[in-house]
């Protein structure tokens, strides 16, 4: 857990703002509010929960129900490119296990190396694209057919791209570098 807090930027106090104004009542928000705080500083911490709170009037226990309950909002700072690959059953007979396992092994194998790849890996639950699996996700931008020689082709390929305004945002914070009022999507 943080022990200092990092307040939202003035763009996304005026999201979380207008998602409050949307809904019919307050908890019905918390899902996009999540996701709003999610994509500008690349996970929750529990001082956004206690922002919410404090903020927003948005129960911390309701924001952690949701928080817990859903695997696609993260709690912890997590590396700035992430394969998911889908494990349902479509793709898992297209190959998604020696998918992931290829993607894991490349992680390790530049561990042991003492290279930092900037990559995690997990799989994960129908994404919605049967007939084109195994299907990937990097970060939001989804990939059809990655089997495991397209999944270490993915990696390198992002390896090599500027890192996510996100993953800079949350790298700063995480630091105390940088300003929580500044633009998060600059680069």
């Amino acid at each position: 857990m943080s022990t200092t807090t990092h307040p939202f930027s003035d763009e996304l106090k005026a999201r979380i703002k207008s998602f409050l104004t949307r809904y019919e009542t307050k908890r019905s928000s918390i899902l996009p509010i999540l996701h709003a705080i999610q994509d500008e500083k690349d996970w929750i911490s529990e001082d956004d929960v206690a922002l919410l709170e404090s903020e927003f009037d948005l129960s911390a226990v309701d924001v952690r129900e949701v928080l817990t309950f859903y695997s696609m909002y993260r709690t912890s700072p997590p590396e700035p490119w992430r394969l998911e690959i889908c494990n349902s059953i479509s793709c898992w007979l297209m190959g998604s296990k020696k998918t992931l396992e290829a993607a894991e092994r490349r992680i390790q194998e530049a561990k042991s190396r003492g290279e930092k790849l900037p990559f995690s890996c997990r799989e994960v639950e129908c994404l919605g694209l049967c007939g084109k699996g195994p299907v990937g996700f990097v970060n939001k931008e989804r990939h059809e057919n990655v089997t495991p020689e397209r999944a270490l082709q993915l990696m390198e390929e992002y390896s090599q791209k500027p890192l996510p305004a996100a993953a800079v945002r949350c790298a700063e914070l995480q630091t105390g570098e940088g300003s929580a009022s500044e633009n998060p999507h600059s680069n």
